[in-house]
């Protein structure tokens, strides 16, 4: 995958929603779940494209676009967060890239839309919301729907 925009009806965008429920139904289920929480956790994903870090925790399978995604060392992805590298806009699909910073945690259920950074040692908290093109800088900590600053910085 590349950052484009492809049209809501054109072949890609059909194969990419096939790619994606197989891994969803099938992939994900029986040969990445048994392995979330592992330090084996990241390989598929790693073999699909993704960069990951060393010592990466990884406990979601929710990444889309799996080129587009790069975490650093070090950080936590925590069950169920999604990685989402792609949005539909007015019937168009728009894909690019996100980062992830080296000790930065993401929340329980939370969501990282593309074009997005997560600064080194950076906490967005769970069941928040990362809106597109955001950038969260190093050691503070984030939390809402759309996420907001919470003074005192660092993690806690």
């Amino acid at each position: 995958y590349k950052p484009s925009e492809k049209p809501l009806w054109s072949s890609f965008v059909w194969r990419d929603e096939l790619i994606n429920s197989l891994c969803e139904s099938y992939v994900f289920l029986y040969w990445v779940a048994p392995l979330l929480g592992t330090p084996f956790a990241t390989s598929f994903f790693q073999l699909m494209g993704s960069r990951f870090g060393h010592s990466v925790y990884l406990d979601t399978t929710e990444i889309t676009e799996f080129d587009l995604a790069w975490v650093a060392d070090h950080a936590v992805l925590n069950n169920g967060c999604t990685i989402q590298t792609h949005l539909f806009e007015d019937r168009i699909m728009k894909m690019s890239t996100l980062r992830i910073g080296r000790y930065a945690t993401v929340g329980t259920s939370s969501v990282v839309l593309y074009d997005s950074v997560i600064g080194p040692g950076a906490t967005l908290k769970s069941l928040s919301l990362l809106m597109k093109g955001e950038t969260l800088p190093a050691n503070t900590r984030w939390q809402g729907i759309p996420c907001t600053y919470i003074p005192g910085g660092g993690h806690g």
